[in-house]
């Protein structure tokens, strides 16, 4: 469900703890990060 709101609102990226969980992620252009790599990515 989480995915299917993701695409749907054509959002560029989830953040879950579970990135393993959303491995289709990728097919829809929707890339998947952890809380660590999203905050090392905003510094």
């Amino acid at each position: 469900m989480v995915l299917e709101l993701a695409v749907a609102a054509q959002v560029p990226c989830i953040v879950s703890f579970n990135a393993k969980d959303f491995g289709p992620a990728a097919r829809f252009g929707i890339e998947v990060l952890t809380p660590n790599i999203l905050l090392e990515e905003l510094q």
